[in-house]
C-alpha cells in the first residue's frame, strides 16, 4: 500500500509545492532502484509525479503552482474543463475511460479526461521497491489494472495493463497516456523524434500564442504557420507557443524527446494496436489563460487511441472506440526508457527498452 509521510521542502518537485503548507500529508508509492526512481500518486488518478533517473532530476513537468486553487480543494468552477485543469500540475496521468470532452455514454455521464484520472486508485506491492499493481473501477462496467515494474539493470519503466469488462453486453471505451515533460529536457532547443507522416492541427484550440492554423494538415515534421512560415514540429520553441496536434496512423508505437544540451532523454514504446495515434501538445512559455497565467513550460507526448480530443460519444460514433464483449480483457504495454542523448536522432524505441539511433 501507499505510504502516508510528511513532504521534507527541498526533497523532491512535489515537496516544493506543499511545504509551505503545515502539516500536509500525501499517500504516494515510490519505486526506487539504482536506475531510476518514480513515485506515484494513488489517491489522485494514479498520476505519476516523479520519474528520475540516478542523477535524481525529475523528467516530467511538475511545476511548483500553488494556484489556482484546485476545485477538490474547494468548490467546483462550474465546468468540468476548469475542474480537471485547476488540479493539473504536469505529470504523467492516464485518460480512461473517456478522454477530451465530456460526454453521456450508455446513459453515463463521463467527465473531461476520464474519471479514473482524478480516481482513487487501490495498490498492491507485487516485489518491495520495484514493482506494484494498481487498480481502479470505472463509471461503465469497466476495471482497469495496471502493473508497474522496474527494470533491474537500466533506467527503465514497464508498464502492462489490462482493461476487462463485468457487463453482460458489449462496452465501449477510449483510452490514453498523458504524459508531459518539462525543463530542462524540454528547454527550447530540444528535439522530437517519431514515426510520422499525418499531423492535424486541432480545430478548436486558439489565440495569440497559437502558431498554427485550427483544423489544418500537415506532414511531419514540417507544418506552415499562420502566415505560411515553415515551422519544424520536431524542435521545441523557444518563443511563446501553444500547440495541440494529432500524429494520426503512426508507422511504429514509439516517441522520443531529447535534448542533447543536458544530455539527457526520454522515450516511450507502446503497443501500436492499442494506441495507433499520438496527441502533441506544446505550452511554452505558457499560454495566458487559466491555468498557466504565463507558467508554462509543457511539453506533451501522448499515446491514444483516437483523435480529436472529442471524447467517448464522438469516437464510437466515428467508429474509433475500444469495444470489450462480456467478460472480454484487453492488454496493452508500454515502456519508458531514460536514456543519454546527443545530436543523432532516434530511429526506433521498443518495448524492451532498447533505443536505438541514426549513427
Amino acid at each position: 500500500m501507499g505510504t502516508d509521510f510528511h513532504h521534507r521542502p527541498g526533497s523532491d518537485p512535489v515537496a516544493l509545492a506543499l511545504h509551505c503548507l503545515p502539516e500536509v500529508v500525501v499517500s504516494l508509492i515510490e519505486l526506487r532502484n539504482a536506475h531510476l526512481r518514480v513515485v506515484v500518486d494513488a489517491d489522485h488518478g494514479a498520476e505519476i509525479v516523479t520519474l528520475a533517473g540516478a542523477d535524481d532530476v525529475n523528467w516530467l513537468s511538475q511545476p511548483a503552482w500553488r494556484s489556482p486553487l484546485p476545485a477538490g480543494a474547494s468548490e467546483s468552477y462550474g465546468n468540468q474543463v476548469l475542474d480537471w485543469l485547476s488540479e493539473y500540475r504536469g505529470g504523467w496521468q492516464e485518460l480512461f475511460p473517456n478522454a477530451g470532452a465530456g460526454c453521456e455514454v450508455m446513459g453515463v455521464p463521463l467527465p473531461f479526461h476520464g474519471e479514473v484520472s482524478r480516481a482513487r486508485w487501490q495498490c498492491e506491492v507485487l516485489e518491495e521497491s520495484v514493482h506494484v499493481r494498481l487498480t481502479t473501477a470505472a463509471r461503465l462496467p469497466l476495471v482497469l489494472e495496471r502493473e508497474m515494474r522496474l527494470d533491474a539493470e537500466r533506467p527503465v519503466l514497464y508498464l502492462r495493463e489490462r482493461v476487462r469488462s463485468e457487463a453482460l453486453f458489449p462496452v465501449p471505451f477510449i483510452w490514453g497516456h498523458h504524459p508531459a515533460f518539462g525543463l530542462p529536457l524540454a528547454a527550447p532547443g530540444a528535439h522530437i523524434d517519431l514515426p510520422a507522416s499525418r499531423v492535424i492541427v486541432d480545430s478548436g484550440l486558439d489565440g495569440p500564442a497559437v502558431d498554427l492554423l485550427p483544423g489544418s494538415e500537415h506532414t511531419w515534421p514540417i507544418a506552415a504557420g499562420r502566415h505560411g512560415e515553415p515551422i519544424d514540429l520536431s524542435i521545441v520553441p523557444g518563443a511563446p507557443v501553444q500547440r495541440l496536434c494529432y500524429i494520426a496512423d503512426l508507422a511504429e508505437g514509439w516517441v522520443a524527446l531529447r535534448n542533447p544540451q543536458v544530455r539527457a532523454g526520454v522515450a516511450l514504446a507502446w503497443d501500436l494496436p492499442v494506441f495507433p495515434h499520438l496527441w502533441f501538445w506544446q505550452e511554452v512559455g505558457g499560454g495566458t489563460g487559466f491555468p498557466w497565467f504565463g507558467r508554462g513550460d509543457i511539453v506533451a507526448l501522448e499515446p491514444a487511441s483516437q483523435w480529436p480530443s472529442h471524447g467517448l460519444a464522438a469516437a464510437e460514433a466515428a467508429g474509433q472506440a475500444h469495444v470489450l464483449k462480456p467478460g472480454e480483457t484487453r492488454e496493452a504495454h508500454l515502456t519508458c526508457i531514460l536514456f543519454a542523448a546527443g545530436s543523432a536522432p532516434v530511429v526506433h524505441a521498443g518495448l524492451d527498452g532498447m533505443v536505438t539511433t541514426s549513427s
